[in-house]
């Protein structure tokens, strides 16, 4: 029952968080123990506690290693395929080209944070995960990124306003976020991000 659950739910590689599995009639306590046989047998793979997958060949024939990133995309980012986070800070300003540092920790904000600031270990990889200002939706995500980027701007940014603005620009065009849009998500961020959109001179589009 369990197998069958997890090979129609997930693909080979992708992440399985106990929390997550949800079966009629199965305690925690029963899943547990079943994911434990199956991982005794070879069946699936354990990440670390409470992560598993179902293993994927490489090209060797042998059975592929998941990513830290990976389960982190998975767990903080796109959980079960439905958005809830997205990467922020250093991180964001690195991914966009704003910054040339690489960031120690990488920087999430989650729906799923266990706590407003909270600095988790995945494997050997450290990730600073917080708790967004308003629930992260396939709608709204990119433009609390966007919001976000700005907000930070001022440290984490190695380019001049201008540069910054067109890049910004850009990713506002790329992923159609309009004035409408940031108008009514503004109210949940500080005024210096009003200052970043005077200085960056950035441009949405269209309502």
């Amino acid at each position: 029952m369990l197998l069958d659950y997890l090979v129609k739910n997930y693909e080979k590689g992708e992440p399985i968080f106990l929390a997550d599995i949800s079966i009629e009639g199965m305690s925690e306590e029963n899943i547990r123990y079943h994911l434990k046989k199956l991982t005794d047998a070879g069946v699936i793979c354990r990440f670390e506690a409470g992560i598993y997958y179902l293993p994927k060949k490489n090209i060797f024939g042998e059975n592929s290693v998941i990513s830290a990133e990976t389960v982190a995309t998975h767990k903080y980012i796109l959980r079960q395929g439905k958005r809830v986070g997205f990467y922020s800070g250093y991180t964001l300003a690195n991914r966009l080209g704003l910054s040339t540092q690489m960031p120690f920790k990488e920087e999430i904000i989650s729906n799923y944070a266990p706590a407003l600031v909270r600095e988790v270990s995945i494997k050997n990889r450290k990730y600073v995960i917080r708790k967004p200002v308003v629930e992260v939706t396939e709608e709204n995500a990119y433009v609390l990124q966007f919001l976000d980027c700005l907000k930070d701007i001022d440290k984490s940014a190695e380019e001049d306003m201008k540069v910054c603005g067109e890049i910004l620009t850009q990713f506002a065009i790329e992923h159609s976020i309009t004035k409408n849009q940031v108008d009514r998500l503004l109210c949940y961020y500080p005024l210096k991000v009003y200052k970043a959109i005077y200085e960056t001179e950035v441009k949405y589009v269209s309502a």
